[in-house]
């Protein structure tokens, strides 16, 4: 009995120990790339290790909730992209027979998941997901397999049923524990041959997802990889691209965007690869400048190797022009020439006849300021940005101020000079009154413009300080020993952070709700606008959105630009 007994124990611990080495030997195996699985000629992929489990996540989060009754969702259904979805979705239907909505997601999506799409407009795509066969055969898909057509490919059937109405596709397969989803016949069985192992081309091999994908390293919890080379030449991404940075997109082949996932943030990693013969300049690093902005700024960013015209531009939009966007009607202005449409309509009435239009000399204010900067490009722009408010008060007011860093020291005097010259026209009369005069803090000295225009300079070696505050300069100031001792080493070409704490988040809706009230001539009730919007763009629309994300403390990216390869990592830091 004794020797039976030990008989049976070294026989479990002998499968004990096979088990265990078949168990170390999957966790070292390599995870299969679940592009391979893909057809080739893919727009973009996604993959997620555990689609289910973001999913779920997302469905029981308060931001979801909190979307779905937004504004900002309002807004977004009232769109023509809502439109066009919604109108695939609902062929999309009638092709399946049962409504491919968020319940049939979530009966379909299975741990490893990916996602291929072959066409934009058309939204052509194929989705595979592991499930159990258990899983499987509950989905309603599976459940109503008599109602589709049969096609067998590889030893594998799989099922097909085009809408005649919108001439759209369904069709779906199961094999070896995969779900597959397609809106087109041969993508599904596309899937099917590379399970059976019946054809070896795939996605993954493809030469700008293999270049992009060794670039990015490891996966994240969700990735995406995108043939950018195909992608921005499609009318759609013209049309729907929110950045609407077309002319700049057009230089990158492919990218490849990771999204990390721990309970206090989430971090994304892009990778984006220039194509072949794009001239790319030198860059520096933007660490030590940075290192200026204050703690209680709501916002900055810094840029290495600036161009002349962006720091012109920056200066005039952040510093330089006091005058509100809508111009006041002027009597020196010229009225604009009446077309043969508008001859005898009664908004022609008061228009002189007897005298020429008035020919306005065109003036560059800008002239001196473009020069000095071309004479001396910045090696690093650092833009900053606070906002200021009272509870007394409705208004809140912004705080601006750049930094420009040189290779040589700046000229005080010739600073001077072009600033007073790029000042709007109608400041003064024959430039009277555009003077400086000397200030002084405890961290160093700068100069107060005697003018209308809030405007506050500072000359530091090669560090030229521009502000419309005199505390937010001073506080600059005030940080210039510890940036100096911080070595900009990592090759950090841009870097920019946004604060969304609960305070800013106050201003930054009653700031919203400032430049929807300046949108209106008249003043009036927001709710009854020109034309006829709902709801408002700024208050409604960008602050619902700030509710919706309400939890999200701050945003930072950080941009390391290395010539053919572009990295940025964006990190989202929640306060929950």
């Amino acid at each position: 009995m004794r020797r039976r007994l030990w008989i049976a124990i070294g026989v479990l611990l002998a499968c004990g120990a096979v088990y265990a080495v078949e168990v170390m030997e999957n966790a070292f195996k390599p995870q299969q790339e679940l592009t391979t699985l893909l057809p080739e000629g893919a727009l973009l992929s996604i993959e997620a290790h555990d689609f289910d489990s973001l999913l779920h996540d997302w469905n029981s989060s308060q931001e979801k909730r909190a979307w779905l009754a937004s504004d900002n969702h309002e807004g977004y259904s009232n769109s023509r992209l809502f439109w066009r979805l919604s109108q695939a979705q609902n062929e999309f239907t009638a092709a399946a027979g049962l409504p491919t909505d968020e319940s049939l997601l979530e009966r379909v999506a299975g741990k490893e998941s990916c996602l291929g799409v072959y066409d934009i407009g058309n939204l052509e795509f194929v989705y595979l997901s592991h499930l159990d066969q258990a899983q499987i055969e509950a989905t309603p898909l599976w459940q109503m397999r008599d109602k589709f057509e049969q096609r067998t490919e590889t030893g594998s059937t799989f099922y097909v049923h085009t809408d005649a109405a919108s001439s759209r596709t369904a069709a779906f397969a199961a094999r070896d524990g995969w779900l597959i989803l397609g809106t087109r016949e041969d993508l599904v069985a596309g899937v099917l041959d590379r399970l059976a192992g019946a054809s070896s081309h795939s996605l993954a091999g493809e030469e700008w997802y293999v270049e992009a994908v060794k670039q990015a390293g490891e996966r994240g919890d969700l990735r995406m990889a995108l043939n950018l080379d195909k992608i921005v030449a499609t009318p759609y991404f013209r049309s729907y691209w929110v950045q609407q940075n077309i002319t700049d997109m057009k230089q990158y082949v492919s990218a490849v965007s990771d999204l990390y996932r721990t309970s206090r943030s989430y971090r994304e990693k892009r990778v984006l690869l220039r194509r072949a013969g794009v001239s790319t300049v030198s860059r520096g690093d933007v660490q030590s400048i940075s290192a200026l902005a204050p703690e209680g700024a709501v916002f900055y960013a810094a840029q290495a190797a600036p161009t002349p015209e962006s720091v012109v531009e920056a200066l005039r939009n952040n510093l330089l022009e006091a005058r509100p966007e809508r111009a006041q009607k002027s009597f020196t202005t010229a009225p604009a020439e009446a077309t043969p449409q508008e001859v005898g309509r009664a908004t022609q009435l008061d228009v002189r006849i007897d005298q020429a239009p008035v020919a306005v000399k065109q003036v560059d204010n800008d002239q001196l300021l473009r020069a000095l900067l071309l004479a001396d490009a910045p090696d690093a722009l650092l833009e900053v940005h606070s906002a200021r408010a009272t509870e007394q008060s409705v208004f809140v007011s912004l705080q601006s101020a750049i930094v420009l860093a040189a290779s040589r020291d700046w000229d005080e005097a010739a600073v001077r000079d072009a600033l007073s010259a790029a000042l709007p026209s109608g400041l003064t009369t024959a430039r009277l009154g555009a003077n400086w005069k000397k200030r002084s803090s405890t961290d160093g000295e700068y100069l107060a413009l005697d003018g209308t225009v809030p405007l506050y300079l500072a000359v530091q070696g090669r560090q030229l300080l521009l502000a419309n505050d005199a505390e937010l300069i001073e506080k600059i100031l005030a940080r210039r020993q510890k940036s100096a001792s911080i070595a900009g080493k990592d090759g950090v070409t841009y870097t920019a952070i946004f604060h969304h704490t609960q305070k800013e988040q106050s201003n930054f809706r009653r700031l919203m709700s400032q430049l929807d009230r300046a949108g209106h001539a008249s003043g009036g009730d927001l709710q009854a606008n020109d034309t006829g919007q709902k709801p408002e763009f700024f208050s409604g629309n960008v602050a619902s959105f700030s509710r919706v994300f309400s939890n999200v403390e701050s945003e930072q990216m950080v941009e390391k630009d290395q010539g053919e390869i572009v990295t940025q990592t964006v990190t989202y830091q929640w306060g929950r």
